[in-house]
């Protein structure tokens, strides 16, 4: 019975060992090892310059103006892979608010290889713009309460807010500058080599400078200190000429 007795108990050893070889390796259904973290941080600048909120600076036109709210609302943020294919990265929302130092959106699992470029959109489509505000959440970046930037009486969303005060005959007058309806949403394209390994951080620059000194000279003496992106608007359709090339890409690691 003894000799029995053992080779059952050695039958039993060999199945629980084949059992337990068969598990699955918790690594291998870890997803996050297969996927990383990315920022992406904006810095204002004027001229290349970092920018001080206080100071007053001198555009192409003379104008002598400072900034005093600088905001964004962005999606459609876009990785080009480097075979072609573009991941959009699903549910993905900004609000910036720089001077506020709201300044950076982190996204995560996204996944791990080599790219080739990263593109964002300053503002909404068609079907979001006109979207229900009252179903986000309070910390979403398309809130209302949280980023005040919701015409409640027109529908639809502020895409960017530029304000602040220049000097005219010796008095501090302020502009504002709301780009606002899905035709003036912009896509911005920056093609670079990258590869994402690890938890990473993309950096940009905001060129305040260029909303006036761009693709045209834009004088708030002159041309206009004031739109909210009428159905009608000369002053905003030559102040958006410039929207093109306001973001630089600077690095990613």
């Amino acid at each position: 019975m003894k000799k029995y007795s053992i080779i059952a108990l050695g039958l039993i050893l060999l199945s629980f060992n084949a059992c337990k070889e068969k598990e699955p390796d918790p690594q291998n259904n870890d997803n996050t090892t297969q996927t990383s973290k990315i920022t992406l941080k904006f810095n204002p600048v004027f001229k290349g310059s970092p920018i001080a909120w206080d100071n007053f600076y001198v555009n192409g036109s003379n104008d002598s103006l400072n900034f005093d709210k600088v905001k964004y609302i962005m999606s459609n943020f876009i990785l080009e892979k480097e075979n072609g294919d573009l991941y959009q990265i699903p549910d993905a929302f900004a609000y910036l608010s720089l001077k506020d130092g709201r300044d950076s959106v982190v996204f995560s699992n996204i996944p791990k290889g080599k790219y080739n470029s990263i593109r964002f959109t300053v503002g909404l489509d068609s079907v979001l713009n006109h979207s229900d505000p009252t179903l986000r959440s309070f910390d979403h970046p398309l809130s209302p309460a949280l980023n005040e930037m919701h015409w409640g009486w027109a529908g639809g969303y502020i895409f960017n807010v530029l304000e602040g005060y220049y000097k005219s005959n010796g008095a501090n007058l302020g502009y504002t500058f709301h780009i606002a309806l899905v035709r003036n949403a912009r896509t911005h394209l920056f093609n670079n080599a990258y590869e994402i390994s690890k938890d990473g951080r993309f950096v940009f620059n905001v060129n305040l400078d260029k909303y006036f000194d761009n693709q045209v000279n834009f004088s708030l003496k002159n041309d206009g200190a004031f739109s909210h992106s009428g159905d009608v608007d000369p002053v905003m359709d030559k102040f958006i000429q410039n929207m093109n090339g306001i973001f630089d890409f600077i690095s990613y690691k």
